[in-house]
């Protein structure tokens, strides 16, 4: 079965009102399912949600009615792949480098179907989660924040800074005062590497 044809459970389960219910499957089946194999080699068969339908106001904007409370918005914490491996958003937005690159990705391709993304990034509120709705505006605004970057350039950020982390030279740090002789690193000590 081609990956856009898999389909992926929403859990928990969710109430969500007719419109959402159909931008969510497009942005699935058309960005979602298509992301996964070319990121993991395997389609997402559960998407994690963390708030569907509550009727509140929005959270940290003052005494507006929030979109969740007509059952237009939903908040996304993770996926699950087919083999079990779990992508979560709070972890993997700037996490290893293939979890960005496919967060970041579909967080782009919702900026295209939802009239409002918000990630990690945009603010406290959304550490965990990518938020989205079909808010109607009468500015026509459709906010994507933070601005969406290609999955790409995502995972070869999480490289470089894997990278970095991986060369570190950590024989310096003793975690103790005494008389252990420094070790001379090539370059720190201004002396320069001959080899």
């Amino acid at each position: 079965m081609p990956v856009t044809q898999v389909k992926a459970a929403l859990s928990p389960p969710a109430t969500l009102a007719c419109p959402i219910v159909s931008a969510l499957d497009k942005w699935v089946s058309e960005s979602v399912q298509p992301a996964a194999p070319r990121w993991f080699n395997q389609p997402v068969v559960e998407i994690k949600q963390i708030s569907s339908y509550s009727c509140r106001q929005m959270v940290g904007a003052g005494p507006h009615i929030s979109e969740h409370a007509f059952g237009n918005a939903l908040d996304v914490a993770g996926f699950i792949l087919a083999d079990g491996r779990k992508v979560m958003v709070k972890d993997g937005w700037n996490g290893r480098p293939e979890e960005a690159g496919f967060l970041h990705d579909i967080q782009g391709a919702a900026c295209n179907v939802f009239t409002t993304v918000l990630a990690p990034g945009y603010n406290v509120y959304h550490y965990n989660h990518i938020h989205v709705d079909l808010m109607r505006r009468a500015s026509g605004r459709t906010p994507c924040r933070p601005n969406p970057i290609p999955g790409e350039v995502a995972a070869a950020r999480q490289m470089q800074k894997s990278k970095y982390a991986s060369h570190r030279n950590d024989r310096l740090v003793t975690g103790s005062i005494g008389s252990k002789e420094k070790v001379a690193v090539p370059g720190e000590d201004g002396e320069d590497d001959d080899e």
